[in-house]
């Protein structure tokens, strides 16, 4: 396929994707980091949206930004006034660390507040990709940042405490979003070392288990700790890495897989 292929593909809405995982160390904000800037790399216009009170991408702004997602839910500022700009079609609506306000905020005000944000993002059209980055636990912002979603993409520890975390957030999102379809994109395997015992046979499994829906893994890589040392993505770093090409192929991936399924 070329490159004009690809970037002639699903312009008319946005595809809204939700790196998500109910465990935390399995390098989700990494991959969701990195997948966002080669997507912008590509040609494609990338809105990333924070959900996560540790704000490490958002500290990839060279200053404090006046507006955050905060902002939005608690609708003090439009969702437009709250977009930097992180890198040439990279665009980052930042966390704050008094996530915990907006949390409370739709809880106090009900249903209505849980689509809040869903009804801010619909206004976005311009962009190609909208990518959203969650904290490992479940808040009510993570609710409603599902609920503005269309598509989940899932990593994964090739360990088996984190696959049967799989089934727990399937389950939970099936709890609380039974009335919100989204579809699963992908299952990303990560950090994944082969000279690890038993890595492949827990991949096999994975793929077994969750047939159709293992995307390219993403090999363990020593320049990606070193990257975030300068706040930096792998591809500002070292774009010859080994993440970085893994990182190329799970975009490929995602560009050429779903998008049409979901409503």
């Amino acid at each position: 396929m070329t490159q004009t292929a690809i970037n002639n593909q699903n312009h008319h809405k946005p595809r809204k994707i939700s790196g998500i995982n109910a465990k935390g160390g399995v390098g989700k904000s990494t991959i969701l980091k990195n997948l966002a800037h080669k997507l912008a790399i590509m040609g494609y216009k990338i809105l990333f949206i924070e959900c996560d009170f540790q704000r490490n991408t958002s500290k990839m702004l060279p200053e404090q930004p006046k507006y955050d997602l905060t902002h939005v839910i608690m609708e003090q500022v439009p969702i437009k006034e709250t977009i930097y700009p992180l890198r040439e079609n990279l665009f980052i609506l930042p966390a704050a660390r008094k996530l915990d306000k907006a949390a409370n905020y739709i809880v106090v005000n009900g249903r209505r507040a849980y689509d809040v944000l869903k009804l801010q993002i619909d206004t976005l059209t311009e962009y190609d990709f909208i990518l959203f980055d969650y904290p490992p636990n479940w808040t009510a912002v993570t609710e409603a940042a599902l609920r503005a979603s269309d598509e989940l993409l899932i990593p994964v520890l090739l360990e088996q405490y984190s696959i049967d975390g799989l089934i727990e957030l399937f389950d939970k999102i099936q709890e609380e979003l039974y009335d919100h379809k989204l579809t699963i994109l992908g299952i990303v395997p990560s950090n994944v070392n082969f000279s690890t015992l038993l890595s492949q046979e827990y991949l096999d499994q994975l793929k077994d288990q969750f047939p159709n829906q293992v995307t390219p893994y993403i090999r363990t890589d020593k320049q990606i700790p070193r990257s975030q040392a300068f706040r930096q993505t792998i591809f500002d770093f070292n774009p010859r890495s080994k993440a970085a090409q893994d990182i190329e192929q799970l975009a490929i991936h995602i560009i050429t897989t779903g998008g049409n399924s979901h409503e």
